[in-house]
This record gives C-alpha cells, sequence and structure tokens, in this order.
C-alpha cells in the first residue's frame, strides 16, 4: 500500500516545550480596554465559527477494535514452531496479515522495538503481565508503518530525553497512518504514546499513568481519535504541539502535576465529553492571531471545578505575531458543560 506523503516540519524544541514565549512579558493595556476587546471579539468569533463546524461535531465516534486473524500467528515467549524468544524476532520474520501472539509468562522483555512492515498485529496474553521494557533508552516501541495493531501489553521505561528524540512507550512516526494502539498500559515513560506527522490513527482504553506526557502529539498530526483512556497522574495528560484536527473523546483526564490538556499553535481540536479531575490546572493554551478563528472545540466535558452555571471559562494566551509579538490573555468557552462525570476505562 503506497500513498504520497508531502515532507513536513518537525516542530523545534521550543514549541514542544511550549515555553519558547514564556518569558516574554504580555502586553500592557488598560486593563477594560483589554477585557472588552477579548469578550467582544471571542464573543462574534466563537459564535461563527461554532455555527460553520456544528455539522462537523456528530460525525466523530469511538473506534471498537477487532482483532481478525487472517494470515499466520507467530509467537513469543511458548513452545513449538513458529516461536521466538524476542519480540523483535518474531516482528522481522512476519509479513502482512499476519498476528504474532506474546506470552506472558517470559515477561518483562527487555527490547526497544521497531516495526516497519503494514498490516501487523501485535498482540500480548495480558496487559497487566506481559510486559515490555525499553531499558530506559530511546522508545521501547516504534511504528514506522500503516496498519498495524498493538493490544495488551504494559510499556514502561522508555529514555527521558525529550528532545529531539520524544522518547515514547509507543511512538508512531512519519509516514506511519491507521494503527490501532487499544487495551495496553504505559507507565514510567518519557512520553505515553507519541503521535508524529501521522494519520487517522486510534488509541483507545489505554491506562497512561506516571509519564512526564501521557498523550504527545506533534506537527503533521490529523484525524486521530484518542477515546476512553484513563490518562492520569503524569506531568502532562495530553500535549498538542501545532497539531491540526484531531479528537479527543470520552477520556478521564486527572491528577496531571502541570496540565491537563495544553494546545500550543494547535487547532480544530475537538474534545468532547471527556472528565477534567484534579488537574493543576485543566487546559491552557497559546494561539496564534492569524488563526483567530481556527479555534479548538470543546464540547459538554466535565470539569469539577466548573460553578454550575453558565459557560465554563478557559483561559489562555494570544500570541500577536503581527502587533508587536506580544502574548495578550485570550479566553475560549465549553459552552455547555457536563454536571455529572461520563462512564468510561477503570
Amino acid at each position: 500500500m503506497q500513498k504520497n506523503k508531502m515532507p513536513y516540519d518537525f516542530i523545534s524544541k521550543d514549541i514542544y516545550h511550549g515555553h519558547h514565549l514564556q518569558n516574554q512579558e504580555p502586553l500592557k493595556m488598560n486593563g477594560k480596554v483589554t477585557y472588552t476587546i477579548v469578550i467582544i471579539s471571542l464573543f462574534f468569533g466563537l459564535i461563527i465559527t461554532s455555527i460553520s463546524h456544528a455539522s462537523e461535531f456528530g460525525k466523530s465516534s469511538t473506534h471498537i477494535l477487532q482483532i481478525d486473524y487472517t494470515g499466520n500467528i507467530l509467537y513469543v515467549g511458548g513452545n513449538g514452531p513458529y516461536n521466538y524468544s524476542k519480540i523483535q524476532e518474531a516482528v522481522d520474520n512476519a509479513s502482512a496479515g499476519d498476528t504474532i501472539f506474546v506470552y506472558s509468562k517470559t515477561s518483562p522483555y527487555y527490547e526497544n522495538i521497531i516495526i516497519e512492515k503494514e498490516d501487523i498485529q501485535l498482540v500480548g496474553e495480558n496487559k497487566y503481565t506481559t510486559i515490555i521494557d525499553g531499558n530506559g533508552i530511546n522508545d521501547v516501541m516504534q511504528i514506522k508503518s500503516d496498519y498495524v495493531t498493538v493490544n495488551g501489553f504494559t510499556f514502561q521505561h522508555s529514555g527521558l530525553i525529550e528532545v529531539p528524540k520524544y522518547n515514547a512507550g509507543v511512538h508512531v512516526i512519519y509516514p506511519s497512518d491507521y494503527n490501532t494502539i487499544t487495551d495496553n498500559i504505559f507507565i514510567g515513560d518519557g512520553n505515553g504514546i507519541c503521535l508524529e506527522a501521522s494519520n487517522n490513527n486510534t488509541v483507545s482504553n489505554n491506562i497512561i499513568s506516571n509519564n512526564m506526557k501521557g498523550v504527545l502529539i506533534l506537527a503533521g498530526s490529523s484525524h486521530n481519535i484518542i477515546s476512553e483512556n484513563n490518562v492520569g497522574n503524569n506531568g502532562y495528560g495530553f500535549f498538542f504541539g501545532a497539531a491540526i484536527d484531531n479528537t479527543i473523546i470520552e477520556n478521564n483526564i486527572k491528577n496531571s502535576s502541570e496540565c491537563g490538556l495544553y494546545l500550543y499553535f494547535s487547532r480544530f481540536q475537538m474534545i468532547r465529553r471527556n472528565n477534567f479531575i484534579n488537574n493543576t490546572r485543566h487546559v491552557y493554551f497559546i494561539e496564534r492571531f492569524r488563526f483567530a478563528f481556527e479555534r479548538n472545540y470543546f464540547i459538554r466535558n466535565y470539569w469539577d471545578n466548573w460553578i454550575g452555571i453558565g459557560p465554563k471559562i478557559l483561559k489562555g494566551e494570544m500570541f500577536t505575531e503581527w502587533v508587536g509579538q506580544k502574548l495578550i490573555p485570550w479566553i475560549n468557552c465549553d459552552w455547555t458543560p457536563a454536571y455529572k462525570t461520563f462512564t468510561t476505562l477503570v
């Protein structure tokens, strides 16, 4: 399956951290004037863009994994034919359509796995006991192809060097599309899951905890669906760097020490029916003035600090770029917050 893919510019170290503008002083203006300008601009911008995009909101849905054992089945950690002692050995000997089944009895597997073949299904016996440990270096698993399914593992101890490698439990790297990462555990990694210039991937029903960043989505990544995950006890729950048009739906985002959801120069994200609970800061964003009406959309999320009346106000900043390159206060809204938490993975 060949696809024509355009190269893209990797985001810089400063964009990844979201810090390169933070040392600049916000534009100092008369408080009442600034507030009035912001409110008027926001009001008309939100009405216009909300109407124009309303038809898109109903199109998103979660994906349900159905593993289809149509090819050969290779085994790791078992006995008999087609059995390997290392996961990478099985990957190297697999063909498109094959399934690799990994037993937990010889776990943990101390490996850094690279998948460069399309249409491979990698299935662990039990996500709690089938452990892949990255030895604290690089990515635990890299996916560099399309239509790969990863299900039923614990990924732990990736490298912690963030730039330029973005080390992760599972790192989906350009050009990689239509992959499914579901029902896994990511713990103690630099980034739990990283999508880098990758499109149309599904990340669902995972437990993502105790990582520097739970889910990192970088420039060139679009039309990905991240749904029904437990994302807790990370530095950042979700971190978007210059990403466009992804869907974050029905996740638990909780106990983030820095921020539950950080959006840096990212547009058209749909953040819908998520639970934001006990984060140091639920949401923060930095937007660009030239894209002021290409907003991120918050729809019926649960916020544990919402007052219960009116919209949930979300604070961030706008980078003026053409007017002195300053940061000024800006806001977005969840106009219809939920009164109760949504049921998702426990």
